[in-house]
């Protein structure tokens, strides 16, 4: 990141809503008090707030667990009670609406920040991952010899107490005491090999052979990578032109419809050949501790060249890369563009073959390129017709009807042009300063 923009001042709240767009910006306000409760409570769970909040959540879990049927019996009217008059003055018509200010904005996002950041992650949801590659045998191997003892269990400990301890070894699994308490004692040889020699007997799998390097093994897990937070983004883009009698297609449209480059909401976008990626954006936020914290996110090309969507009969969806078409000079008008193909296309035009394209329309024969390898299929599960080999998808004078063949009353076709990019993000300590938004040039 360049100097100016680390010395840069704060934006200001103008400069944030000209960032975002108004529907973000609207949900974003109208949701803040509702993701900073969100936020308050997932850094109580876990145990990223004072240690005071996380101590009574564990005894209100105790507390429920252990006086709900006394609680469901004698003090659920009161509480009920007590629920509603609490609703009735919150819910309270308030004079006016209070105003949205930067710091309103600013810890929405810093909220929203601090949520993403207590997700868990990769690596912590493994063990899952691992327990859903069981097979269905290992599985009823390990409920049938579990079944006696968990009846002898709940017989000799009430069900309640059961509830209470199982919610506590959840509750506290993220606490850093926990977290230390169970790396003190996975590196004790003998409670690891207890756990594996326990598994080994539910499941009737052999027990694990012996690492040869166990010294490299700990020096590897030791220091674990950090890596980077991204994000694939698949980036749409629909050419759109018109037929025209005795000039072929063109990407002369009419007036009021969609222009010939647009986005799926059908707004108008810049061609492939001049698409740029969103320049790299640093936020700086406060975390938990109320450290300022740079997080900047950069964009960046996963795939070489733009691809077009193929989706022939009998054959999977694919993506397949063509030749961009040629860019029209900026500042060309609908007529010109007209004017300038009859004028190219009517010396190489008989008048026989003007009547017959005006007869029977144009049947989409457009020329041939010979493209580049088959992409990967494109994500997302929507339904996309048929298309020809070009990815054209040829549709009636009001864009409806879409196939993948041209002639009679086919007067529009499109198709849509794709890339992959990769948003990489990274979060850095920064120095003590104001938070916001500050983009790069």
């Amino acid at each position: 990141m360049s100097k100016a923009v680390e010395n840069a001042p704060p934006p200001t709240l103008v400069e944030f809503l000209n960032t975002l767009p108004s529907p973000l910006t609207t949900a974003l306000v109208g949701l803040a008090p509702y993701i900073a409760r969100i936020r308050h409570w997932a850094q109580v769970l876990s145990w990223r707030s004072s240690w005071e909040d996380s101590w009574i959540a564990l005894g209100a879990l105790w507390a429920v667990c252990l006086l709900a049927e006394f609680g469901f019996r004698y003090i659920l009217p009161l509480a009920i009670l007590v629920v509603l008059l609490v609703a009735r003055l919150w819910m309270k018509p308030n004079a006016a609406p209070p105003l949205v200010t930067e710091d309103t904005l600013q810890r929405a996002i810093s909220d929203l920040s601090t949520i993403h950041s207590l997700l868990p992650a990769s690596h912590q949801l493994a063990p899952l991952s691992s327990l859903s590659s069981i097979s269905l045998k290992t599985l009823l191997r390990i409920s049938v010899i579990l079944y006696i003892p968990y009846l002898i269990l709940t017989y000799l400990v009430r069900l309640r107490v059961l509830v209470a301890l199982t919610g506590t070894v959840l509750l506290t699994w993220r606490a850093r005491w926990a977290a230390l308490l169970r790396r003190a004692l996975w590196r004790s040889a003998f409670v690891r090999w207890t756990l594996y020699r326990g598994w080994s007997l539910l499941s009737g799998e052999p027990l694990p052979p012996p690492s040869l390097s166990p010294l490299s093994t700990a020096s590897v897990s030791a220091d674990p990578s950090s890596p980077t937070a991204t994000l694939r983004f698949l980036f749409t883009i629909y050419e759109n032109q018109r037929w025209w009698v005795g000039i072929d297609w063109t990407a002369a449209l009419l007036p009021g419809e969609r222009p010939s480059w647009c986005s799926v909401t059908q707004q108008p976008v810049a061609p492939p050949s001049a698409f740029t990626l969103p320049a790299p954006t640093t936020v700086y936020v406060r975390d938990e501790k109320g450290q300022r914290l740079r997080r900047t996110a950069r964009w960046k090309w996963a795939e070489p060249e733009w691809r077009v969507v193929v989706h022939r009969e009998g054959t999977a969806r694919s993506r397949v890369e063509r030749p961009l078409p040629r860019e029209e000079p900026a500042g060309t008008g609908s007529a010109t563009r007209i004017l300038r193909a009859a004028a190219a296309s009517r010396a190489n035009r008989s008048p026989e073959r003007i009547k017959e394209e005006l007869e029977l329309g144009n049947t989409g024969g457009s020329a041939k390129e010979k493209g580049g390898p088959e992409g990967e299929g494109e994500d997302g599960g929507e339904e996309v017709p048929y298309t020809d080999s070009d990815g054209w998808i040829y549709a009636d004078n009001k864009w409806e009807g879409g196939c993948s063949k041209g002639g009679m009353g086919k007067y529009t076709r499109y198709r849509r042009w794709t890339r992959v990019a990769v948003l990489t993000e990274t979060t850095e300590p920064a120095e003590p300063g104001e938070t916001g938004i500050q983009r790069d040039e």
